[in-house]
């Protein structure tokens, strides 16, 4: 350590240029590192007696090894050994770490989303600052409101809504700070259609078994619970690129290429076409062509992916 730590001089201090012995930084560079190497020793010589204290303490007067260990005296010295490995085995302590990394008051966003997913039949959350969603006035919806925090909570698939949201709610109402206003609601979903026109492989002849797998591809990239790139569900409030939808139908090994649609009299057809009132979501270039749907931060996809709409053409 000391070896190394002067080697770190001259590119922290480049004005430091003596290094011997008798230099007082010299002195007490070797002075921590006899300090650290101490510490380390004393670190790496913790007992399973010393374990079973910290435990203790972590976990306080409620932890259930706390009786077995103090009736040491009425057990040999084999079933002490074997009661005080168990009470510190490395489940002991990974139980112990998560209880302490669980907050018991809800402060920051994270805060929030971690309390709110460990209310049963909850799938994934979003806590949003200062925002109070449970106004219903569109105008004021999105207008700054300290002291409020609204936390978007999506359920599982089989877990009633209604009471998922009130447990959560309930959940979190104890763990606020005094001044905060805690708005518990389920996120909104935007429905969205898709069209596009898939080629095959030369050597695909089940069409109708592409055009399924086309449909489960793109329905489970935008869903809300296992979609997304990386199967976590669709990112809230995370805007769709009309070029996503391309990349996702061309991965599908027996796709040979990916075109937009077109109606009975050849005009191209939007890839992506959206109901009332979420056609404002739609962004287009210059040029007219749909680029992008975007989405509120309180919001996912609900995909609308039909048979009629994916249209599987002959290989060119």
């Amino acid at each position: 350590m000391v070896a190394e730590g002067r080697s770190l001089i001259p590119a922290s201090a480049g004005e430091w240029t003596n290094h011997n012995p008798s230099d007082p930084g010299i002195t007490l560079v070797e002075l921590f590192a006899y300090v650290s190497g101490t510490l380390m020793y004393q670190l790496n010589r913790i007992t399973e007696r010393d374990t079973a204290a910290f435990l203790s303490l972590l976990n306080g007067s409620d932890w259930k090894w706390n009786k077995a260990l103090a009736q040491k005296d009425s057990l040999n010295a084999f079933e002490y050994r074997r009661l005080l490995q168990t009470a510190v085995s490395t489940e002991e302590k990974r139980r112990t770490l998560q209880t302490l990394s669980t907050p018991a008051r809800a402060v920051t966003a994270e805060d929030f989303d971690t309390l709110a997913r460990l209310v049963a039949g909850t799938e994934r959350t979003k806590t949003l600052p200062r925002l109070n969603l449970e106004n219903n006035d569109p105008g004021s919806r999105w207008q700054d409101a300290p002291g409020h925090i609204s936390v978007v909570v999506l359920p599982s698939s089989n877990a009633p809504a209604t009471e998922v949201l009130a447990n959560a709610r309930q959940a979190l109402e104890p763990a606020r700070l005094l001044t905060t206003r805690v708005h518990v609601v389920a996120p909104r979903f935007v429905p969205v259609t898709i069209q596009l026109t898939v080629v095959p492989q030369r050597d695909v002849h089940n069409v109708e078994a592409l055009r399924k797998n086309v449909i489960d591809e793109l329905t489970r990239f935008l869903a809300p619970r296992v979609g997304w790139f990386d199967g976590k569900g669709w990112p809230f409030g995370r805007n769709l690129f009309v070029s996503e939808l391309y990349q996702v139908a061309g991965e599908i090994p027996a796709v040979y290429s990916v075109l937009p649609s077109r109606d009975a009299q050849g005009a191209i057809r939007d890839e992506i076409s959206v109901e009332a009132p979420f056609q404002n979501r739609l962004v287009r270039d210059e040029d007219g062509e749909i680029k992008e749907v975007s989405l509120l931060p309180d919001e996912l996809f609900e995909p609308r992916v039909l048979a009629e709409n994916i249209t599987v053409a002959r290989h060119i």
